[in-house]
């Protein structure tokens, strides 16, 4: 399964019970409300046990987070920068 696939279902099960029914890639989370600052902290803690990808505190930032597309697009470039043998 893929990142942004793996997101939302996340998202739709976990997240969005009773605001949201389906969500696509570019809707703004945190607009319609789906995704609130205790959300943020859920989804997080998903990423880095599930997906096992770090998010440093200073990238829990709302433009990060703002869309699946978007999120799943800084995903993919924070499990680039932490492979070994990478540098940032």
């Amino acid at each position: 399964m893929d990142t942004q696939t793996s997101l939302t279902d996340y998202i739709t099960k976990e997240l969005a019970i009773g605001r949201a029914k389906a969500i696509a890639p570019d809707d703004d989370l945190i607009a319609n409300g789906v995704l609130d600052s205790l959300g943020l902290m859920q989804l997080v803690l998903f990423i880095e046990e599930k997906l096992l990808i770090h998010i440093p505190d200073e990238d829990v930032v709302i433009d990060n987070f703002r869309t699946v597309r978007i999120l799943s697009t800084y995903l993919e470039q924070q499990r680039a920068a932490q492979e070994p043998g990478r540098s940032a």
